[in-house]
């Protein structure tokens, strides 16, 4: 294996001093757990992070390369050079050939193999046209036309119209919200635009779109998926449904970013934002009302109408409710809960909640990053760090994924921060489950490992910050937050990751495994987890 011939200065240099001594204390204590049974040396465990934690892209890079083959013995050098008739090492590419010769000959991993960048399912791409068809009409389910039909009365007959759709995870709110938008265009012939914060919740628009358009379509029309589209388009006389990311169109510069896009503002009949909570942050709300402004109604959607658990100084949640002219729509189940009804449907999976004590955390935080961590619902940096470098913590949380898998489970995990996720993962894949892990960096093999996970290829994704939204795969059985929270929309959205019922594809029974760590700062953080109480079983 090439990996076992690079230098050990190389490797302690590229991943840093602080990652390599995590882990090998980490490895050492799930090793007295009986976890692994050889006894691996500083150059092994180096080997086995390097392996695991560099991007997939990682010899894409012409200084990446040259270093990493620098850092080989000179008689490899030589052996690679002359296989690849290459004068100088320093001039060699990473191309399909080299791709191809290091992992057959030299043994490298095969997730570095050089592949085509192409997306993976034709419809979440750029720009669409589509003919007037003869298709029948797809319906809703009776509880989504119970919202689709009062939402829509009241945008078609209210000047300047604002609503919120609350629906709860897993009940397909965005399939509801999609046929809104299709009556929409087919009825006033005029453009729809619809705003996320992710490329998942976009792409997932845009798919969702296409999909439902064919059978509701009545006109000739157009579709664009701006995040995939990096050419500017012209603006069309054809009823359009674009889809763009709010930081795509910015205030400071939404004029400009509108005519690249070719979107006309007098011509939008609707706005609507995916994940509602996020249209009051000044940035994007400014963003949202310079779009309404030519008369467009403005639908928010969201599963939990609100940003905070309590009021506390400037209340968000009636910043929320305001912007939307305090107009809510939501399902009618009778005297059932919501929850409950769907449940019985078997639209949202049976869901158990199983929480895990974590460690101990107190006193470190400044008065003003509680200020911010309850306003911003960011995790601090302190937090995440003492968190990610707590070995004992780190053993539990691997001791009980291992259980799992061996029991076949299919998980997500949530991790605590980026490092967490490539800590966890590397130790899953030396004890010999398939594992992989996603962040904001992995490009373009982002779509290939959620297609490896879909696939049942890898039985556990990991990954930080990346897969709360957009993310759809109804065959999880196990859903595991290791990160810390106080928000209320972050944690129903990753709880909703694992809740799709058997009628929608999805499981009959889903676990939700919650990491608790006592964080004194923050006492009324835990509160959140007590909020989805009707999600779970006993």
């Amino acid at each position: 294996m090439i990996l076992k011939q690079l230098n050990f200065s190389y490797l302690t240099k590229h991943l840093g001093v602080d990652i390599f001594n995590l882990f090998k204390s980490t490895f050492e204590a799930v090793s007295e757990d009986g976890h692994f049974e050889n006894n691996f040396g500083d150059k092994e465990i180096a080997c086995l992070l390097f392996e695991q934690t560099i991007p997939d892209n990682f010899f894409e890079s012409k200084t990446n390369l040259s270093l990493f083959c620098n850092a080989l013995p000179e008689i490899t050098q030589k052996k690679i050079s002359g296989d690849l008739n290459c004068h100088r090492i320093e001039d060699l590419k990473w191309n399909k050939e080299t791709s191809n010769y290091f992992i057959t000959v030299l043994g490298l991993n095969s997730k570095f193999e050089l592949k085509e960048d192409k997306i993976e399912n034709e419809l979440i791409g750029t720009a669409m046209t589509f003919e007037k068809p003869d298709f029948s009409f797809k319906s809703l389910k009776e509880y989504q036309a119970g919202v689709f039909y009062p939402v829509y009365e009241y945008i078609s007959q209210t000047p300047y119209a604002r609503c919120i759709i609350q629906m709860p995870t897993g009940s397909g709110k965005t399939r509801t919200a999609m046929e809104i938008v299709c009556a929409t265009i087919n009825d006033k012939q005029r453009d729809v635009i619809w705003l996320a914060n992710t490329q998942e919740l976009c792409d997932q628009a845009f798919y969702t779109f296409t999909e439902i358009w064919t059978f509701l379509r009545k006109i000739r029309s157009r579709a664009v998926n701006h995040m995939r589209l990096d050419s500017k388009l012209e603006e069309s006389p054809l009823p359009t449904f674009h889809v763009s990311s709010l930081q795509g169109l910015k205030p400071e510069s939404i004029e400009e970013k509108l005519r690249q896009k070719g979107i006309d503002r007098d011509n939008l009949e609707l706005v609507i934002v995916d994940e509602a909570h996020i249209s009051i942050a000044p940035t994007y709300r400014k963003t949202i009302e310079y779009l309404i402004q030519g008369g467009a109604k403005l639908i928010g959607l969201t599963a939990t109408p609100g940003r905070q658990l309590k009021s506390s100084g400037n209340d968000e949640n009636k910043l929320l409710s305001d912007f939307y002219f305090n107009k809510l729509f939501e399902l009618s189940t009778g005297d059932e809960l919501p929850i409950d009804y769907l449940r019985s449907k078997g639209i949202l999976a049976n869901a158990k909640f199983i929480s895990i004590e974590g460690t101990k955390v107190e006193n470190i935080l400044t008065l003003n990053e509680i200020s911010n961590w309850k306003e911003n619902k960011v995790i601090p940096k302190k937090i995440e760090t003492l968190l990610t470098n707590d070995v004992n913590r780190n053993a539990v949380i691997f001791d009980e994924l291992v259980q799992l898998l061996n029991k076949g489970k299919k998980i997500i995990f949530f991790a605590t921060s980026i490092e967490h996720s490539k800590l966890i993962t590397t130790l899953l894949n030396i004890k010999g489950f398939k594992a992989q892990h996603l962040d904001g960096n992995s490009g373009k093999y982002r779509s290939q490992i959620i297609k490896s996970f879909k696939n049942n290829e890898t039985q556990i994704l990991s990954n930080y910050g990346v897969l709360s939204t957009g993310f759809d795969d109804p065959k999880i059985d196990v859903v595991f937050m290791a990160r810390p929270t106080n928000s209320i929309v972050l944690y129903s959205q990753i709880i909703g990751r694992g809740l799709r019922g058997p009628i929608i594809g999805g499981t009959d029974y889903c676990e939700i495994y919650t990491v608790f760590d006592n964080i004194l700062d923050l006492p009324e953080n835990n509160e959140i987890y007590s909020y989805f109480d009707d999600y779970f079983q006993e």
